[in-house]
């Protein structure tokens, strides 16, 4: 239909975007925290709380033990000129310097602060984001004490109260107290049950946009059905293509991270939002008829809808807010809901035609995975699916990733699960669902498979999570989820005696006199029966 958001050439473009923004999100991982530690400060009592603090590359590795007193030059807040630390520190206890960055570097600063008598230097970075501390050209530097560095929130707080309360570069009466410790993160956190939980629900969701071509006209779900020629089939061409392809783009992404990342940023920015309009401008739609009259004809591009013009105004805000703040603690809400756009979007025009096809496409990519984040760090500096998943050194995230925050963390570490380790295994139980719809079975049940793959699904990423816990690095998630979802279903359709006519995409219908119809296009071959349909 013109003017709708489905037209052919956008939805098989936007369909390729996901496909291709999907292939590239792999692994499960912990945000990376570098070295850290975790600061607390004792007193005084406005200022008594945790904070994250940075090892230095170049830092003594243990922290001092006990409370340090804080105390800081008011003639040099750099740090870069020789100083020496009072004698009558509180208590006679061990000082912590306290120095602003600039002027000099990083070496220069420890170097003088271990001279001057201090346990451990904290350098105040001059923004909130995290700073990296290494030797530059100091390489061979040796240096005795702690250095760490500081959000600029943090070392003004510190450096503010040592103003106020200092007479003379001594510290009066009200002393600022801190100590350290290596930061050790917790060996499970809330985020993950709610990741693994949210990465079940994208499946799900992804099956029921999969089958809306066989729900009931009129509902929403029959609305968001994909016209017969958007559908794309899986076949082995691009089952292998998409092999080569990604281990290709792995490599290029690998070695040319710096330059790249802006153009998958863009491409995520366009993808999000395009998709999400097409979805929204698909329910106003639904919603109001009238809303699918043609606003204006844009030439090389078509008619526009007055609902794609309303979806597009939130679609544009929500696209924007995620690049502005994805740096900030909020970016992995608008990051997660154009995730999930991406990954409906990809499983409506993507689909698997037999349980052949996935057995080859998903066995492929769990090597694939396995071979990039454990096997690379063989032929490379370190893992490449790691490296690429985490932006390299450009202190960027590649986007396609699902994040959640870890709650109670000072460090803020994401937790992370890639868009392919939804989609990929999220085509299989896609299928499955269509099976079940076909042959008449109840979804939620252990009548059929949808129920017991999405529930396989759910404890490969239990089994993820688990593994990275233990192993404290990224996992190829596809090394749990293809065994949890294609090993459930092939053992099921094993017990049920139904591996034939998974094998060649062939629905099944209950009693035995019934036949079977093909996934592809529903139609009834009567000399085909079920058998385990008989007493189950």
């Amino acid at each position: 239909m013109p003017g709708t958001p489905s037209c052919t050439p956008r939805g098989q473009a936007l369909t390729w975007v996901a496909f291709a923004l999907a292939a590239f999100g792999h692994g499960a991982c912990a945000g990376e925290v570098p070295f850290a530690a975790l600061g607390r400060i004792t007193s005084p009592g406005s200022l008594a709380g945790v904070f994250p603090a940075y090892f230095a590359s170049f830092s003594a590795p243990d922290t001092p033990p006990g409370k340090l007193a804080a105390w800081a030059l008011a003639s040099d807040p750099m740090g870069c000129h020789s100083y020496m630390l009072p004698d009558n520190l509180p208590g006679g206890r061990p000082g912590v310097a306290v120095v602003r960055r600039g002027n000099c570097t990083f070496i220069r600063k420890a170097q003088l602060a271990e001279r001057a008598g201090a346990e451990a230097v904290i350098i105040v970075s001059d923004s909130d984001e995290q700073m990296i501390m290494g030797a530059g050209n100091d390489t061979d530097a040796s240096i005795g004490i702690v250095t760490l560095a500081v959000s600029k929130s943090v070392g003004d707080k510190i450096l503010a109260w040592t103003r106020d309360h200092s007479r003379n570069d001594a510290l009066d009466d009200q002393p600022l107290l801190m100590s350290f410790e290596i930061y050790k993160p917790s060996a499970l956190n809330p985020s993950e049950l709610l990741m693994i939980l949210l990465g079940t629900a994208l499946v799900a969701a992804g099956a029921y946009f999969s089958t809306s071509d066989l729900s009931t006209r009129g509902t929403f779900q029959q609305a968001v059905a994909a016209p017969q020629e958007e559908v794309t089939e899986v076949d082995y061409e691009l089952a292998i293509g998409f092999f080569v392809f990604g281990s290709c783009f792995l490599v290029i992404l690998y070695f040319f991270m710096k330059y790249l990342i802006y153009l998958i940023i863009f491409s995520f920015c366009l993808g999000g939002f395009n998709t999400l309009t097409a979805i929204g401008s698909i329910f106003l739609q639904w919603v109001c008829s009238s809303l699918k009259t043609v606003a204006v004809n844009v030439p090389q591009f078509g008619p526009i809808t007055q609902a794609e013009i309303l979806a597009g105004v939130p679609s544009l805000g929500m696209v924007i807010a995620w690049y502005l703040l994805r740096k900030s603690e909020y970016g992995w809400f608008f990051q997660d809901v154009i995730g999930a756009g991406f990954l409906c979007w990809l499983q409506r025009t993507l689909r698997l035609p037999n349980i052949k096809i996935a057995s080859c496409f998903l066995s492929m990519m769990f090597f694939f995975d396995i071979f990039w984040v454990f096997i690379s760090p063989l032929f490379f500096q370190d893992s490449v699916m790691v490296h690429v998943a985490t932006g390299g050194e450009t202190h960027e995230t590649v986007p396609m990733l699902l994040r959640l925050p870890a709650i109670g963390d000072p460090f803020g570490s994401d937790r992370m699960l890639g868009f392919g380790d939804i989609a990929l295994p999220g085509l299989l139980v896609s299928f499955l669902r269509r099976h079940d719809v076909l042959s008449h079975r109840s979804l939620f049940s252990f009548e059929g498979y949808f129920g017991p793959v999405l529930i396989g699904y759910f404890f490969g990423l239990c089994a993820t999570i688990v593994a990275l816990e233990i192993m404290q690095k990224g996992q190829p998630a596809l090394l749990y989820l293809v065994p949890g979802t294609l090993g459930t279903t092939v053992v099921r359709a094993l017990c049920k005696r139904e591996l034939q006519y998974l094998w060649d995409g062939r629905a099944c219908t209950a009693g035995s006199k019934a036949g079977s119809r093909s996934l592809h296009d529903g139609r009834e071959n009567p000399s085909a029966c079920c058998p385990g349909n008989d007493g189950l």
